[in-house]
């Protein structure tokens, strides 16, 4: 390795050091990992409470229920914590910032603990307020459908959370001109979409942490591992290869195709025109 190259690695480690204590030493951390606290808690709460029921008195709530409440909830907790810490409330979707770069090593850590905190927290909570014959079957734990092994539940996360980051990477990209409406509630859409596609395969979880909660306080781990790695490798992967070969950003990288010649030629002509009409505009007042 020259002398060149082995600067320039010192300095990028330097970098990376400078950049995990500054966020570890910032304010920013600790309140942004409790409202990932807080968004994970009540998504257990209100995700759990979706699916009770009482056997004698009232009917069992069917996927549809379930499934849009947790659509239109994904889409108001993002809304509402956006601005705070990003609004993950998801271990898989805080990987997918990690792999992007878009948080740093530390806060992924925080928040993937503040998050399983928060499931806990939160099932503990509907546990206590609910009554003990609603706590039907599995009383909040998502497990593989009848008859699904462990590797194919494992695989149905692991794509439809694959799906969950690699689009939602796609809404959040700054490069596009082309999106329009909410993109929470879009997120939630798809949420509700992956609900239906693996409800009787893997239960359509992609969220590591609202799983492990009622697992923890049911003390059943032995599906664990299916939530945990499924979701965390679809939803790193759908990040990763959306940044690096799809995003806007990576095709004006590969300005040298037809593509990328094409996609130059067309933000240059934008930026021309707003050039134009900023011109324009400013020489009218």
């Amino acid at each position: 390795m020259s002398t060149e190259k082995k600067e320039a690695l010192k300095q990028e480690n330097k970098s990376f050091l400078r950049k995990e204590l500054e966020d570890l030493m910032s304010l920013d951390l600790l309140r942004a990992s409790f409202a990932e606290f807080l968004g994970v808690m009540f998504l257990v709460m209100y995700g759990v409470g979706a699916g009770l029921y009482h056997e004698t008195l009232g009917t069992k709530p069917s996927s549809v229920h379930i499934a849009i409440e947790t659509g239109f909830f994904i889409a108001v907790i993002i809304t509402t914590l956006s601005t705070v810490s990003g609004g993950h409330v998801n271990p898989a979707i805080s990987i997918g910032f990690l792999v992007t770069g878009g948080i740093t090593l530390s806060r992924f850590f925080f928040y993937v603990c503040f998050q399983v905190l928060g499931a806990i927290a939160g099932m503990y909570v509907i546990s206590v307020v609910s009554p003990v014959e609603m706590h039907q079957e599995n009383f909040g734990v998502i497990l593989p459908g009848t008859n699904v092994t462990d590797v194919q539940a494992f695989v149905c996360e692991a794509y439809i959370t694959f799906l969950l980051d690699f689009a939602m990477f796609s809404f959040l990209d700054s490069g596009r001109s082309d999106m329009a409406g909410s993109v929470p509630f879009i997120i939630g859409i798809l949420v509700v979409v992956n609900v239906f596609s693996t409800w009787n395969l893997s239960g359509g979880c992609m969220n590591p942490a609202r799983n492990f909660g009622p697992m923890v306080i049911h003390a059943a781990y032995d599906k664990a591992w299916v939530y945990w790695a499924g979701p965390m490798i679809g939803g790193g992967l759908g990040a990763f290869i959306y940044d690096r070969i799809f995003s806007t950003r990576s095709m004006l990288r590969s300005g040298g195709s037809k593509e990328g010649k094409e996609f130059n030629k067309m933000n240059m002509s934008k930026e021309i025109y707003i050039n134009e009409a900023s011109s324009i505009e400013h020489s009218e007042l």
